[in-house]
Formats: structure tokens, C-alpha cells, sequence
């Protein structure tokens, strides 16, 4: 059955009208919102991943020979610790910031008690290995691991509660605290929030303590096993690989870094199969495993998550939107690079429910040929290692150890990639001219 043209129109149509719809909800708007406002940071950072990991780093950099190597790597790191390093709770405060300007709030007040109640609930206590071989809990620490993106979604899911049931305190005027009129606007502001502050953070601060000592667990983890447990297993097949892909790129529409959220469980597998393809080569016999690392580097994370290289192509290609066109243009500098985070928090995809869509699909479909492609032997199996920094065609080349064929590929993922991105960047055009009407 064939769809005439005012059909697919219609259909079209239809989908962008929901995802307007879906745009204007208050949540998603506060978030979108605050990823905008880490343009600028997200964009500095990807330049400093590519001085560390491209020029810089000791083993494969192109300038790991040069003078002052290490100084100008130890000033990339602090870059990166003050910029994706903190990202997680920038968002935090910034999502708090404008949720509460939706509910006609100051904003700032709220944001700072969206951080605090992300703070309460996730563990401050870290096992440290002493010079005497002990093992010692230092207390009182917020590691990288809770202040970066890696843990976003717990800060996001923080500030969006935390802020909701301010709004609601607030309009409890047994809860307000009279201040005489002589006191400055902004004082009185921070004592009408006081105990409805209090409130907020003592729930968040229970719920850790009452998750940890019910299940042993602190919160993060309960979020990890509950997402690591459908993986055990089934990386070679097709359906248990397209499995972790699916969950893996699909977290991170929330802001979660999927790969580091399963790497507990992908690298130990990844690495183990890569090792006994290397084993076979070397006695002469066919590497035995289709997935290994370098396999998900080279065929699905071209650009970073979501295959972002054919997003950004198809951009360049489609929109006509100035906005997305310049972060396209910005962005696929690092994303030659396999750095995704100005795309991802630039555009944005994060929490957008337009390119969302193909974000998940094309590296399932990315997986798919690539895995079949090896299977039938059209390309040779990957066992060589290479910085997941490598850009797209040489990457192939070098992890099948020469195969042309691992090039060409990577090519037609790229093209097809594209031709499904195309019709989200169409209709993303469509919904901000609705916007604007």
C-alpha cells in the first residue's frame, strides 16, 4: 500500500505538532534551557579533549614528543575538571533555575536548593588505598563521578522534584516566615524559602540514607544495576549486542554517558573478546568474535553516541535553521573526533524529542550492518586496538589491520545514517517555524 504525498505531509505534521507539544511541557523546556546555557563550556572542553587525546597524549599523540608536553597536558586536565568535570552540577542548577522561573519563582534561590538536594542523595564517603596498604573511608568527598555528566540524570531528576515541591511549599503560608518591610526583598525571599528548603533536603537526604541501609546499595548504584542487569551475556549475538546498544545510547537522551553507566559490564567483555581475536591471529586460526571494543568504536560511535557524524552531516545537508547550522559547523570539528557533547548538549539532543528518534535508531542500525557485514566476512574482524579518537574511515582501516573494505563500510553507515537523520532535521525545521506563527 502506497502513501500518497499529502499523506507522509500529513504524517509529518502530525509528528511535528507532538513534538511541539512535547516542547512546551515545562519540564522539558527547563532542561533545554539549561543545556543551552552549557554551550559555551561543553565547547571549550571538547577543544581541550582534543589537545589531551589527539596532540598530546604519550602514546599516540601527533606532538607526544614535544617540550612541555606535560605542562600543557596537566592545564587541558584543570580545563576539563572546570568545565565537563562539573557539568553534572551546572545542569542541576541551572534546570532548577528555570523550572522555577516557570513557576514565577526568583530562580537562583531554587537552583542552589536543586544542588544541594542532588548532593543529599548521592554517597560522600570514598574507600582510599593508604601508602601502608589499608584501605580507609574518607568522608565528606564529591568525586568527578557525581560533578560530571556521568551521573546527570540523578541531578536532572533532583532539580526537577526538588523545585516542583517548592513551588508547592511556597503556597503554604503557615510555612512562610514574616520579616518586618524595613528587611531587604532579597533577605526576605531567603527566609520564605527557609523551611521549605529544609523540608526538600531533609526528604532527599532520608531517601539516601534509606536506600543505603535497606539494600546496601547508594542510590547511583541501585540506578546502575537496575540498567546493567539486562546485559549479562549475549554481547556476541545480534540481538544481545543491539540490546546494549539500544540502552546505552538511550540513557544518554537523558543526559546519562551510557558507555561509562555499562562499562562495568561492556569492557571486561569487550576487552576479553578483542584479546582472544588478537590470540587467534597470532596462531594463524579466524578471530572467533564479531564484537569487541573497537567494533562499537569504529562502526557505531562514529562522531561519539548516536553515530553523531551523520547528524551533523545531515544538518550541513538539510537545516535551514541558523542555530542548528552554526552548532553543526562548531560541533563536527570535534565530532571528526568521536567527541559528541557540543552536539549533544549544544543542539540540543539531550531531552529533544525530535532527534531522539534517530539518536536511538541509526547506531542500532549502525550495529546491525556492521555486524552482519563481519558475519558474511565482507570485512575483516576488528583486533587492533586504536584511540577511540581516531576519525571515521581511518579507524576502520586500522582496526581491521589494513582492511580497505572496514573503510568503505564505515562510508555506506555514514550515508545511510544520513538519509535517517535527514527527515528529524526536516521536520525540526518545520516545529521552530510553528514556534514562530
Amino acid at each position: 500500500m502506497k502513501h500518497t504525498k499529502n499523506e507522509d505531509s500529513g504524517m509529518v505534521m502530525k509528528l511535528t505538532l507532538f513534538a511541539n507539544k512535547i516542547a512546551s511541557q515545562r519540564y522539558i523546556i527547563a532542561i533545554r534551557d539549561a543545556f543551552a546555557s552549557t554551550i559555551a563550556i561543553t565547547i571549550v572542553a571538547a577543544f581541550f579533549l582534543l589537545v589531551n587525546n589527539v596532540l598530546l597524549n604519550p602514546t599516540t599523540g601527533l606532538l607526544k614528543n614535544m617540550p612541555g608536553r606535560e605542562l600543557i597536558s596537566e592545564i587541558s586536565i584543570q580545563a576539563y575538571n572546570g568545565t565537563l568535570g562539573i557539568l553534572g552540577l551546572l545542569v542541576t542548577f541551572l534546570i532548577g533555575y528555570r523550572l522555577a522561573k516557570t513557576y514565577d519563582l526568583e530562580g537562583s534561590v531554587e537552583g542552589i536548593i536543586a544542588v544541594a538536594s542532588y548532593v543529599a542523595v548521592v554517597p560522600n564517603v570514598l574507600s582510599v588505598y593508604t601508602t601502608a596498604g589499608k584501605t580507609v573511608d574518607a568522608s565528606g568527598l564529591l568525586t568527578q563521578t557525581f560533578t560530571s555528566s556521568s551521573a546527570m540524570l540523578l541531578g536532572i531528576i533532583a532539580a526537577l522534584t526538588s523545585v516542583t515541591l517548592l513551588a508547592k511549599l511556597y503556597k503554604i503560608k503557615q510555612l512562610k516566615i514574616t520579616m518586618p518591610e524595613s528587611v531587604p526583598p532579597a533577605v526576605t525571599k531567603s527566609f520564605n524559602s527557609l523551611i521549605p528548603a529544609f523540608i526538600v533536603i531533609s526528604l532527599f537526604a532520608t531517601l539516601e540514607v534509606a536506600i543505603r541501609h535497606l539494600s546496601g546499595m547508594t542510590v547511583p548504584d541501585l540506578v546502575i544495576k537496575i540498567l546493567q542487569t539486562p546485559l549479562i551475556g549475549g554481547f556476541q549475538t545480534l540481538p544481545g549486542i543491539l540490546l546494549y546498544v539500544f540502552l546505552a545510547t538511550f540513557v544518554f537522551v537523558f543526559g546519562i554517558h551510557g558507555a561509562f553507566v555499562f562499562g562495568a559490564i561492556s569492557s571486561p567483555i569487550l576487552l576479553t573478546s578483542l584479546q582472544q581475536n588478537i590470540d587467534a591471529i597470532n596462531l594463524g586460526q579466524p578471530a572467533p568474535n564479531i564484537v569487541t571494543g573497537p567494533f562499537l568504536d569504529v562502526y557505531v560511535y562514529m562522531g561519539g553516541g548516536g553515530t553523531m557524524i551523520c547528524l551533523v552531516i545531515a544538518l550541513l545537508i538539510a537545516s535551514k535553521r541558523s542555530d542548528e547550522r552554526m552548532i553543526a559547523k562548531i560541533g563536527g570539528v570535534s565530532s571528526l573526533f568521536n567527541i559528541s557533547e557540543p552536539i549533544m548538549f549544544g543542539l540540543p539532543v539531550v531531552f529533544n524529542p525530535i532527534y531522539a528518534i534517530p539518536f536511538v535508531i541509526v547506531p542500532m542500525v549502525s550495529t546491525t550492518l556492521a555486524y552482519l557485514a563481519t558475519s558474511f566476512g565482507l570485512v575483516n574482524p576488528t583486533y587492533i586496538l586504536v584511540p577511540w579518537v581516531t576519525p571515521p574511515v581511518l579507524s576502520g582501516y586500522l582496526a581491521t589491520a589494513g582492511d580497505f573494505r572496514a573503510s568503505l563500510l564505515q562510508l555506506f553507515i555514514i550515508a545511510i545514517g544520513v538519509l535517517i537523520y535527514l527527515p528529524f532535521v526536516i521536520i525540526s525545521n518545520r516545529s521552530e517555524k510553528l514556534k514562530e506563527h
